[in-house]
């Protein structure tokens, strides 16, 4: 399954070289964009003095820990209903696959891209502003972003399943999507939350471990080993959770008939 989904990532990435290159600029545009607009009304003194960071450092990692947990979020989102338009959901459905493994190994190629966007966006900008303890700083912070990535993997089985068995998935997933974005904490903090936005997040893994690396990016002390345990904890809890959303869609596709045309 992992070499399937290899050779589909990286076929589709040659054959589409620009779709490669946006991704590996998108960081540097995001920030550059963000700074631009930021520069128009003050002073980035203001924002270190809040802050205690440069705005670079802080824009660069969420532009990278963003596309990073999209990775995770988008291919587990949209396959399903690619395969239900494509006609080979009902390939899928009928094929022996362990289902839980079929969809855990989906955005495992894209993995590969997620560390070669840290080596070429956020890697460089410590190293810049931090030297040689920028390179160890920007290495603990792609290695965090990755783990994340992956914690992501059965929450968003869980949701896909979800969303697909409401119906009208493709609208739902334009909104879901989003809001899960603002929820992981990317760009504002959860620490910074009001109290429901800190509930409401705190129930996906890695709402979590973006809290640890934005700790660590801010110099904010907090526990990082209690939120390691939070985290972990949830992506065990929605390995079976996921396995029964989406299993549980493939049933009502099962019953309904799916379409091959």
């Amino acid at each position: 399954m992992l070499r399937a989904e290899f050779k589909l990532e990286y076929n589709d990435v040659f054959r589409r070289k620009s779709v490669f290159i946006s991704m590996l600029l998108y960081p540097y545009i995001f920030t550059a964009f963000t700074l631009l607009l930021a520069y128009a009304g003050g002073s980035p003194r203001v924002f270190e003095e809040r802050f205690g960071v440069n705005p670079v450092i802080y824009l660069m990692t969420a532009s990278y820990t963003l596309m990073s947990m999209l990775v995770s979020v988008d291919v587990l989102l949209w396959r399903p209903l690619f395969d239900e338009e494509n006609g080979t959901l009902i390939y899928i459905i009928a094929s022996p696959v362990n289902r839980l493994k079929y969809y855990l190994a989906l955005p495992f190629p894209r993995y590969v891209e997620v560390l070669i966007l840290g080596a070429t966006s956020a890697l460089p900008v410590y190293i810049y502003f931090y030297g040689l303890e920028g390179l160890v700083l920007g290495l603990l912070i792609i290695s965090l972003i990755a783990l994340g990535s992956i914690l992501m993997i059965p929450f968003a089985i869980f949701i896909a399943g979800l969303v697909h068995r409401v119906g009208e998935s493709w609208r739902l997933l334009n909104i879901v999507r989003p809001v899960l974005m603002i929820l992981i904490g990317v760009y504002y903090p959860r620490f910074y939350m009001p109290l429901v936005g800190r509930i409401v997040s705190g129930i996906i893994p890695s709402a979590h471990i973006v809290e640890v690396i934005q700790t660590i990016v801010l110099n904010v002390n907090t526990d990082f080993y209690h939120l390691f345990a939070i985290a972990i904890a949830l992506f065990i809890l929605y390995v079976p959770i996921g396995r029964w959303s989406i299993t549980s869609w493939e049933w009502k596709k099962v019953r309904e008939g799916v379409k091959i045309t």
